[in-house]
C-alpha cells in the first residue's frame, strides 16, 4: 500500500513511518522542513515531499503526493497550546483546504487523528456513539474539521477513519507532558515530584503503542468511522505513577496535591476499545 504520512518529523510520524517500512509498504512522507526531515534515519527509504500545509494549496496535491492509496493526517500546530485561538482561527480552516484539495482530486482513503478531548467533561467510558461537547479550542477545532470530512462524503466516494487518541505516557517530541516532566525530575536527582491529587481515572498508551494502534486502523477498511485509540484499561494516576516508578527502580516520592486538578477535563474517563479490537479481528 501507498501510504502519505503528514508531519512525518513529529513523534507519531517517525514511529509510524519506521514501523510501515518494516511491513512492507511504500511510504510518501511529507513535512514542512526538509532539513529536519533529512537527519531521520529513513529519509532514503521513503519518498519525501516537502510540503507546508499554510502554503498555497491551488496545485493538485494528490498529484505532488503521488496518488497516495491512504493517508495518515498527523500533522497540526501549536500543540503545546491546546487554548490557543489560532486552532479554530487559522489552522482549522488550512486543513480544511487540504484534506478538500486530496479528496477532490482523486483520495479514496483518509485517516484522520482526533483527540479524546473532543468528548468534553463527559464521565465513565466513552465510546464513540457519544455526543461532543469540546471546550478548548484544540479539541473543538478538530471536532470542526471531522465533521467537515463528514460533509465532503456527501459528494465524494471515499473511507474516513477519525482516530480519537487518548492519554498518552511517554515522550512526544518537542512536547512537554506528565512523563517528561517526570524523567526530568528523576534525571536531576529531586527528591520529589509535585503533581496533582493523582485521584483522577485514565487509560494510557505508550507512543509506540499508539502508532501500532493508528496503522492497524488506517491500514484496513472494514472499520469506518470514528475508533478511539485507547487502552481500555481505567486506572487511578497516582496508582499508574507509583507503578512505573516500582517497575523501573526510580527512587521519587511523590507529593500529591501540589496542582490543582485542571478544569478542562473530566476526572474519570476512559475509552471504549470495542471499535478498535474490531480492526484487529
Amino acid at each position: 500500500m501507498k501510504v502519505l504520512v503528514t508531519g512525518a518529523t513529529g513523534t507519531f510520524g517517525r514511529l509510524i513511518i519506521k514501523r510501515l517500512l518494516v511491513l512492507g509498504h511504500q511510504v510518501i512522507a511529507t513535512s514542512r522542513n526538509n532539513q529536519k526531515a533529512k537527519e531521520l534515519d529513513f529519509y532514503n527509504d521513503v519518498t519525501y515531499v516537502q510540503y507546508d500545509i499554510n502554503s498555497d494549496q491551488s496545485i493538485n496535491l494528490f498529484e505532488l503526493f503521488h496518488r497516495p492509496d491512504t493517508v495518515i493526517h498527523l500533522a497540526w500546530d501549536k500543540l503545546n497550546d491546546y487554548k490557543n485561538m489560532d486552532h479554530l482561527n487559522l489552522i482549522l480552516e488550512k486543513h480544511k483546504a487540504f484534506v478538500f484539495n486530496l479528496i477532490s482530486n482523486g483520495l479514496k482513503d483518509f485517516n484522520g487523528i482526533g483527540t479524546c478531548y473532543e468528548y468534553g467533561l463527559v464521565e465513565g467510558e466513552l465510546n464513540e456513539n457519544l455526543p461532543c461537547e469540546p471546550i478548548l479550542p484544540y479539541p473543538q477545532a478538530k471536532l470542526a474539521l471531522m465533521e467537515y470530512i463528514i460533509s465532503l462524503t456527501n459528494t465524494y466516494s471515499f473511507n474516513f477513519k477519525w482516530i480519537r487518541i487518548f492519554y498518552v505516557f511517554g515522550e512526544i517530541y518537542e512536547r512537554k507532558n506528565l512523563y517528561t516532566q517526570l524523567m526530568l525530575a528523576i534525571s536531576n536527582k529531586e527528591k520529589v515530584f509535585n503533581m496533582s491529587g493523582g485521584e483522577q481515572i485514565r487509560d494510557f498508551l505508550s507512543p509506540l503503542e499508539i502508532g501500532n494502534d493508528i496503522i492497524k486502523i488506517s491500514t484496513q477498511n472494514k472499520v469506518l468511522g470514528i475508533i478511539n485509540c485507547c487502552s481500555g484499561k481505567p486506572v487511578k494516576l497516582k496508582d499508574f505513577i507509583s507503578d512505573f516508578l516500582i517497575k523501573n527502580n526510580y527512587s521519587i516520592d511523590l507529593n500529591l496535591g501540589y496542582y490543582p486538578y485542571v478544569d478542562f477535563e473530566p476526572m474519570n474517563t476512559w475509552g471504549s476499545i470495542e471499535k478498535k479490537l474490531l480492526c484487529y479481528s
